[in-house]
């Protein structure tokens, strides 16, 4: 018998891409003297601006370059000196004896971004691509991976950084956010990346610069931003309500729910900047322009001639969230209001009449609320 063996033959195709990550980076103390020109903004359609000016250290190289072309040399024995003492850091850092082989790159740099949410944790999600306009000494990154950290750019200026960019519009939860620079070093054709463990974050007003260590992990303070709070509900007319049937129900001591004219209309919506609450809670209350009544468990309807009153209650029923209810006016209860990109809350106003003991006749009744937020201590 003829036996006929067919064979598979299974290819296997490796591909290995070169990873454009930074690896993993060396910090240096000495790299940065300071940080001026600080500053972070949010604009108007909710982008961030963020700008600073690293001032590096001086001696690192024999030479060092501005951007207008001009060689400063750094000769003379303590400027020899203390490029020397950068040496032997470095090459304490990388573990690489040998001094005279260690260099730092003159157009190379680095900067790295450090966000954080709220809650100070770290926010791993921005990347690059949610970042605009980011240059150094005017120029554009050489090449972007998927990383905010250790964003690579080419200038002839060591002198000093100005690091400049923009965050999108909506991506950040919160305004905390950390930097620092840096550069290449090279040894033995193989490249080190040194940043500055002195890197720079912003006050809360964002003008100033504030010392911010990125080994440490420890999220820098939040800019502060106005929330800018704003009503959309005006005017909230109720349906008339049967005068006999008003006064039997308050005469058995039932309250009666007064319905409004249009409902959906009617909801209270609070607009604001979600990045101005983020981190605060609330205090959302009302006084009325006729005054209190019954221990000041009751606002008060009024009709024109002011003879006749009626008392009543507004039940603030939250349209997704019933822990966001509250009583007006007897509720003094503290509300997270939602950071999210909607940048509103909404209430249905429930209003209940009660029995002022005192005589009611037909007319039309009006009250004026005034709320007022209040962010807790």
């Amino acid at each position: 018998m003829n036996v006929k063996n067919k064979y598979l033959f299974i290819g296997l195709l490796l591909s290995i891409v070169a990873s454009t990550a930074m690896a993993e980076p060396y910090f240096y103390n000495n790299y940065v003297k300071n940080y001026t020109h600080c500053s972070i903004k949010l604009l108007d359609d909710n982008s961030v601006e963020v700008y600073f000016r690293a001032h590096l250290a001086n001696n690192m190289s024999y030479k060092r370059r501005t951007d207008t072309g001009e060689y400063i040399y750094e000769s003379g024995e303590t400027n020899h000196s203390i490029h020397t003492k950068h040496l032997r850091e470095w090459a304490r850092i990388i573990n690489q004896p040998n001094t005279e082989i260690i260099a730092l790159k003159h157009k190379g740099a680095l900067v790295s971004l450090y966000f954080y949410l709220p809650d100070g944790t770290p926010d791993l999600t921005i990347k690059p691509q949610d970042i605009s306009n980011i240059s150094l000494n005017g120029t554009s990154p050489l090449n972007l991976s998927n990383s905010v950290r250790g964003i690579k750019f080419k200038t002839n200026n060591i002198v000093n950084y100005a690091v400049s960019f923009t965050i999108r519009p909506n991506m950040l939860k919160s305004i905390r956010i950390g930097a620092t620079v840096g550069g290449i070093l090279t040894a033995n054709k193989e490249e080190y990346p040194l940043l500055s463990s002195k890197g720079v974050s912003f006050n809360s007003l964002g003008n100033r610069c504030e010392l911010f260590d990125p080994q440490l992990g420890i999220a820098p303070q939040a800019l502060r931003v106005d929330p800018k709070f704003r009503l959309t509900s005006e005017t909230w007319q109720l349906k008339s309500v049967d005068l006999d049937h008003l006064l039997e129900s308050m005469a058995n001591g039932q309250s009666v729910h007064a319905p409004l004219v249009s409902p959906i209309a009617s909801r209270f919506c609070l607009h604001y900047r979600a990045l101005g609450v983020s981190g605060y809670r609330y205090m959302i209350k009302a006084s009325n322009l006729n005054g209190l009544a019954g221990n000041n468990q009751y606002f008060q309807l009024k009709e024109k001639a002011g003879h006749h009153a009626i008392n009543y209650k507004v039940r603030m029923k939250h349209i997704e969230n019933s822990e966001s209810d509250f009583d007006l006016p007897k509720d003094q209860k503290f509300i997270q209001l939602s950071n999210n990109n909607m940048e509103q809350m909404c209430w249905s106003p429930k209003i209940r009449l009660y029995n002022t003991g005192t005589n009611i006749d037909e007319g039309h009744y009006s009250d004026t609320l005034n709320f007022t937020i209040t962010p807790e201590a």
